[in-house]
């Protein structure tokens, strides 16, 4: 049989063994992250933000043009909400609809991972990769949330991973193929966040020509396909835009990027060492095999070698470049759970193929930092049942009023952390007894089942507690021809107040609605914390009630005094 027979031979025998793993691979995460995605309230402030402009998308039958509240929003291109509104449209506005696109973002990581990693390396390779990302706290966790970071994450780490492909190739014409179509990636992601995503391609790459003492691995014409794809795919909306309505969105969309990066924006500026902790952390327990993989790998491969290099590149570009940032929040780092899970993948395979022994001082840390995890799972439900025992430590008058939330626990819900633990320790035991491919999978399978049942049993009380009360009151007036406000930052008014198109130029400026001559009744919660200056006679607010935390309040149309309820 020739050379290439034998080839065509492999890869028949590759592929037959991935596609079932990758069938399988999707329908986990259809189990893991599509079940109980509407089982909590949308969370302020992102989800209840970007829900809010798919919403007001389909109301207002425009989507062109992103508004909150029915006002210009310049922070985010349309891309996501596209995609959410499209689900709205299938299932309703609602928070299943919210957290769907993600959920499938989700399935489509799973396997792009899977088929990426078997490629490189080996399928034992790809399901680890696929399994690390699965099974680590905060990858899993945001596959089943309405944000925008993994749809943006997902098309960046698409586009690297075609680079490397196109820088594989020897075909010109095929590279420039592949280029062209990582281009389209980034188009993609610019739809999706902004041009930052340009920005980490580029550093990403320029880090690595300098890591090749500037030696040119690239011609003109890659760049040229690359940015020209780039361009096309983002011009399908920010040039339609700008025709359309001026340079409004572009330079207001610019200066809030620039304003995210020099000043801590919406009170998320945090020291400069805070990605560090949340990728170490969040990432569990990825993140702790990662560690020992975070080396320039020596191997034979020139596909391997140049994953290696660009994955580790991508995580110090990202890691530096928003810690750089001055607005800082958990999701900002999120890209860095590719190379991160991507590297635990590379250790766990070595510790499977007995290239190397699993480290002692790993298996330590992994069990005290499980054992504060479960402990914390565990003893948070019976605390909160014996409030008495934490009443007297709690300084903020908030929280203290949110907690007396009579919300009923059963008392059983302390198992969830201690099953995780014992499921955590029978795992650290098969790596002892070196039984490495059992103890991957209990540790990460009893991880995601442990975020799975939280997401089911203790996520939707801690969210009662936080604001279910006021999410409550706008669902309760949704329906009425009446204005529903908070008077905190929130988006969850007027997504639960399903707020409507209104000719009222003054609908959404809340100095009017609390002072001017409104039209019709308007309806307002405050925290109890903050509810002092509402509490002025010359307002003429009607207080409804005050309970767990928040005050509501109404107020009539001047001269129609409504009778308080």
């Amino acid at each position: 049989m020739s050379d290439k027979s034998e080839r065509s031979s492999g890869l028949l025998r590759s592929f037959g063994k991935s596609v079932p793993a990758c069938l399988l691979l999707i329908i986990l995460g259809a189990v893991f992250f599509i079940p109980g995605l509407g089982r909590v309230h949308l969370f302020d402030w992102d989800e209840a933000n970007f829900a809010e402009a798919s919403r007001e998308m389909i109301e207002r039958e425009n989507f062109l043009q992103v508004t909150i509240d029915y006002q210009p929003f310049y922070q985010k291109p349309p891309l996501f909400f596209w995609l959410q509104a499209l689900s709205m449209k299938t299932f309703g506005m609602n928070e299943f609809a919210a957290r769907f696109v993600n959920a499938v973002c989700g399935m489509a990581t799973l396997a792009a991972v899977f088929i990426i990693g078997s490629r490189i390396y080996t399928v034992t390779f790809g399901l680890l990769w696929a399994l690390a990302f699965l099974g680590s706290f905060l990858p899993h966790f945001f596959f089943k949330s309405g944000v925008i970071d993994p749809v943006f994450n997902f098309f960046i780490f698409l586009s690297l991973t075609l680079i490397a492909k196109a820088l594989l190739t020897g075909n010109r014409s095929r590279r420039a193929g592949w280029f062209a179509v990582a281009g389209a990636c980034i188009g993609l992601a610019t739809l999706s966040k902004g041009p930052v995503a340009f920005l980490i391609i580029f550093i990403t790459m320029f880090v690595y020509w300098a890591s090749l003492r500037f030696k040119m691995f690239f011609s003109s014409t890659d760049i040229i396909s690359f940015l020209a794809t780039t361009a096309g795919v983002a011009l399908l909306f920010f040039g339609i835009e700008t025709f359309s309505h001026g340079t409004g969105f572009i330079k207001n969309f610019i200066a809030y990027q620039i304003r995210l990066f020099s000043t801590g924006d919406a009170g998320h500026g945090r020291p400069f060492y805070f990605h560090f902790f949340v990728i170490l952390f969040g990432c569990f327990p990825a993140s702790f095999f990662a560690i020992l993989a975070f080396v320039t790998r020596s191997a034979s491969a020139s596909p391997q070698q140049l994953f290696n290099r660009l994955m580790i590149i991508l995580f110090w570009v990202v890691l530096v470049l928003f810690s750089i940032v001055k607005t800082k929040t958990v999701l900002y780092s999120s890209l860095a759970w590719f190379p991160v899970t991507y590297l635990a993948a590379l250790y766990l395979s070595e510790i499977i193929g007995k290239k190397t022994a699993i480290q002692r001082p790993l298996l330590i840390s992994l069990a005290v930092f499980a054992f504060l995890v479960c402990s914390a799972i565990s003893l948070f439900p019976i605390l909160i049942i014996h409030k008495e025992w934490i009443v007297p430590l709690i300084r903020d008058k908030f929280a203290l009023a949110c907690l007396e939330n009579p919300l009923h626990w059963s008392g059983y819900e302390f198992l969830l952390g201690t099953g995780y633990g014992c499921a955590v320790a029978v795992s650290l035991l098969f790596f002892v007894k070196r039984r490495h491919s059992a103890g991957v999978a209990t540790l990460f399978g009893s991880s995601a089942a442990c975020l799975f049942l939280f997401m089911f049993i203790v996520a939707p009380k801690i969210e009662q507690y936080a604001q279910g009360g006021p999410v409550a009151f706008y669902k309760a007036h949704a329906n009425e021809n009446v204005y529903v406000r908070s008077l905190f930052k929130s988006y969850t008014d007027l997504f639960y107040g399903l707020k409507k198109p209104d000719n009222n130029p003054q609908s959404h400026n809340l100095e009017w609605l609390l002072r001017g001559p409104i039209d019709k009744p308007a309806y307002f919660v405050a925290r109890v914390t903050q509810s002092a200056p509402y509490e002025d006679t010359a307002l003429h607010l009607v207080k409804i009630a005050s309970e767990y935390g928040f005050v509501y309040y109404r107020r009539d149309v001047p001269g129609n005094t409504i009778a308080a309820k």
